[in-house]
């Protein structure tokens, strides 16, 4: 069995109006929408659902209040969904919906789901760099009016409690065929799903000590469409979690913003990629958040 990519985000929100608007100006493509809650998604399909918290048919959560609700993998094949579901049914309530989607929790109750991959091509083109006399963007001036459209979800973080950490991480990575790729034994594991590269497309920290949604990325081009996007987003009220930057582990380039709908969400490009001769750093102290960032916005 292959999960591929994060296929969906599914959110509780206290101020439905707030988070609409919050993902309209992050750059997404708008779906539908309604006074009840409203649907979005990436250039590659991969959707995000802005539901009322209040709303009945939305899975529990650890923790109260705006926060994610529910994350949904893609896999490859329908054999792929069938092993999940008797891997899973072994140990815990699973269901499958109409739609072929099959829902359980994690071992920190979490709500997730599974499903036939959608992806679509993005259309996007590598971003052309001038360097010396390597000139692939000739005759082709930068556009300063340009928008941030967000390619994919990359990863999610949750905090998870201290206690368990280590059954939190075996869940997905023994169980559903994720790979380690960092671990600071401070911190938290950093973990990519079977048909991904990425250095990370789930982080489990268990520093905060407690079952909590921590942040959804979306990648985006370059680090010009990073700050062309957090530029927006902050004239547009909007306020930052961080600055932008460059993590350690992972490498991306990075700027976050606080979300209504929960959590933060980050704008990232450039990350590390990892295949099969990637051996997992192990660290007994987090090295770092970022290599750098920058003083001011």
């Amino acid at each position: 069995m292959t999960i591929e990519r994060i296929e969906s985000l599914l959110y509780g929100v206290e101020d439905v109006t707030a988070g609409i608007r919050f993902f309209e100006d992050w750059g997404l493509v708008k779906l539908e929408g309604g006074t009840t809650g409203a649907d979005f998604r990436t250039l590659e399909n991969q959707t995000i659902h802005v539901r009322a918290a209040d709303d009945a048919d939305l899975p529990p959560s650890p923790e109260a209040g705006s926060t994610l609700r529910q994350t949904t993998w893609g896999v490859d094949t329908d054999a792929a969904l069938e092993a999940i579901g008797a891997e899973l049914g072994q140990d815990r309530d699973t269901r499958l919906d109409g739609d072929g989607v099959l829902h359980a929790a994690d071992e920190t109750g979490f709500s997730v789901a599974f499903r036939k991959s959608d992806k679509i091509s993005s259309g996007i083109e590598a971003p052309l760099f001038n360097v010396g006399d390597i000139a692939p963007r000739l005759n082709q001036p930068v556009d300063p009016d340009q928008r941030a459209q967000p390619i994919r979800i990359g990863h999610v973080v949750f905090y998870i409690p201290k206690a368990g950490a280590a059954e939190a991480s075996d869940f997905y990575l023994n169980r559903l065929g994720f790979r380690l790729s960092d671990r600071a034994k401070d911190t938290g594991d950093f973990m990519r799903c079977g048909g991904s590269q990425d250095h990370h497309t789930l982080f489990l920290a268990h520093r905060m000590d407690r079952a909590g949604f921590n942040h959804a990325a979306f990648e985006v081009r370059d680090f010009d469409e990073i700050m062309f996007g957090g530029k927006y987003m902050a004239a547009h009220g909007w306020p930052t979690r961080t600055k932008p930057g460059r993590h350690i582990m992972g490498s991306n380039l990075f700027w976050y913003f606080q979300n209504p709908c929960g959590g933060a969400v980050e704008y990232f490009a450039d990350m590390d990629r990892l295949d099969e001769n990637w051996e997992p750093r192990i660290w007994d102290d987090n090295p770092g958040y970022a290599m750098w960032m920058l003083d001011e916005a």
